[in-house]
């Protein structure tokens, strides 16, 4: 009977149990943390591209922009423009243009690298650039 109580009693492993419940437990919020940190960049990413495809598009103006007689954007060279930088980039992309205001929207898809729970997405954002008249010597 003594000998079976003193086994009981016996805490060799039990700190190997504790460490590998515990490590398992980091290594898990660990893939979290970075897999959510890596969506979140890439969200604002996809964001960035968004809003300099806007820009390259609306510095195609028309003719009439630099004689100072209309405000508009060059629908064919701003698609055109739009087009080669989000090639650039390799991010899908559509580009609407009218009058003086260019609208853009980029997608791209987003997978998960570490935790599979994690549910692939497609990461999404819109930018609208809008070309502004300025008269010389007023501050924009």
């Amino acid at each position: 009977m003594g000998e079976t109580r003193r086994r009981l009693r016996d805490e060799r492993g039990y700190a190997a149990v504790w460490t590998v419940v515990i490590g398992s437990a980091l290594m898990l919020v660990g893939g979290l943390v970075y897999d959510v940190a890596d969506k979140a960049n890439e969200a604002r990413r996809v964001t960035m591209v968004a809003n300099e495809t806007g820009r390259a598009a609306a510095q195609e103006v028309t003719t009439g922009v630099i004689s100072g007689r209309s405000d508009g954007v060059d629908p064919q060279r701003a698609a055109e423009a739009a087009e080669a930088y989000l090639d650039s980039t390799g991010m899908d992309g559509q580009v609407t243009v009218s009058g003086s205001q260019v609208s853009v929207t980029t997608t791209q898809s987003w997978s998960p690298k570490i935790m599979p729970i994690l549910q692939p997405d497609t990461l999404t954002a819109t930018a609208v650039t809008d070309l502004e008249r300025v008269t010389p010597g007023s501050a924009p």
